[in-house]
């Protein structure tokens, strides 16, 4: 069965192992167990045995007005071999919950707009692509060969 949880500073081997699994990366300990304790950092995993079938990290923003805080949901990931199980759903759920028990402003997140699968995902979870939707621009470091 399916075991679904908010990683904390406990965590530390399953986060290295989900960011290893889905972003073919190894990150330090120590800045794994900064984002674990960090209040503001949202990480749930979907978790069957000793495997993570998948995560989905969110970020709660703060704001300097009178206003409540905004949910930025940054990933959501399924290995293919766990997917149409309803874990990307589940996860979620999860973080929508988290938001809404904080009161948040607004959740949002930032597909690809050929991600139809996630659309209705996001769809059939009562998101909406905001009719005056903005454009979303990036900066990388310069001379980043990875971002060119």
């Amino acid at each position: 069965m399916i075991e679904y949880k908010r990683l904390t500073a406990g965590d530390v081997a399953i986060t290295k192992k989900l960011v290893r699994i889905f972003r073919n990366q190894i990150p330090s300990d120590e800045k794994v167990l900064l984002a674990l304790e960090d209040p503001y950092i949202y990480l749930y995993a979907a978790l069957l045995e000793d495997d993570v079938c998948g995560y989905v990290k969110a970020y709660r923003l703060k704001r300097f007005d009178e206003g409540n805080d905004f949910f930025m949901i940054y990933h959501v990931f399924v290995q293919e071999k766990y997917r149409r199980m309803h874990i990307a759903h589940n996860l979620m759920k999860m973080i929508l919950d988290e938001a809404q028990a904080a009161k948040a402003y607004y959740t949002f997140l930032i597909t690809q707009s050929d991600n139809a699968p996630a659309m209705r995902l996001y769809e059939g979870l009562g998101g909406y692509n905001h009719p005056k939707n903005k454009e979303v621009y990036y900066w990388y470091p310069e001379g980043d060969p990875a971002h060119s």
